[in-house]
């Protein structure tokens, strides 16, 4: 009985720890993810002039942020961008906030998050970035790739890019139920190893 008890304990604890472990900001590319990085490119100094917009469907039921490829030419800058998110069809903001350029690093995805957004799955959105103080020297500029299959709009100031996408990817906090079995699977692999390796040597 005690023994039944302790593996049930064993149990309960490796899929608590699992549970809580899934629960993962989830990061799905809205672009063509083989493209090789030498045919990346950039929508140059995002200056005060200039409006990005990138529209894209989330695949999940929530959106918590977006994951772009962010370049600042080497600099350390002290601009800064607002950001929003609008309803894909009705063009209503529906988040938005300040990005600060000195916390992004050269060449590296940058998380923009926001207050979760629920609901969203197979729904479009459109990301928009612009800057009041930005200008040559002292501006960001974000990756591009060149288009595979989908079918998603990149405008400069309203004007397309019909062969490029964003590469942003959208950021979903919410269980993930392949996580979840991997890490059970994972912590009765390391269990049974164990119990073998002590049966081995004793």
């Amino acid at each position: 009985m005690k023994k039944v008890l302790r593996y049930a304990v064993i149990v309960i604890i490796v899929v608590g720890f699992a549970f809580l472990y899934a629960h993962i900001n989830k990061r799905i590319a809205i672009y063509d993810t083989s493209v090789e990085n030498s045919r990346y490119g950039n929508m140059g100094e995002i200056t005060t002039d200039l409006v990005v917009e990138q529209n894209f469907i989330c695949e999940r039921n929530v959106l918590d942020g977006v994951y772009v490829k962010i370049a600042t030419f080497g600099n350390v800058l002290t601009s800064q961008y607002d950001f929003q998110i609008l309803d894909g069809e009705t063009q209503d903001v529906i988040r938005e906030g300040v990005l600060d350029a000195s916390q992004v690093q050269n060449g590296k995805f940058h998380t923009i998050s926001f207050e979760k957004i629920e609901q969203t799955k197979d729904k479009e959105f459109i990301f928009r970035i612009s800057s009041k103080d930005a200008n040559n020297g002292n501006a960001i500029t974000i990756y591009n790739v060149p288009k595979g299959e989908e079918d998603l709009t990149l405008t400069l100031n309203g004007e397309e890019f019909p062969t490029n996408t964003l590469a942003l990817k959208t950021v979903s906090h919410m269980f993930d139920l392949e996580t979840f079995f991997v890490v059970i699977f994972c912590a009765a692999y390391l269990i049974i190893f164990v119990k073998v390796l002590y049966k081995f040597f004793s």
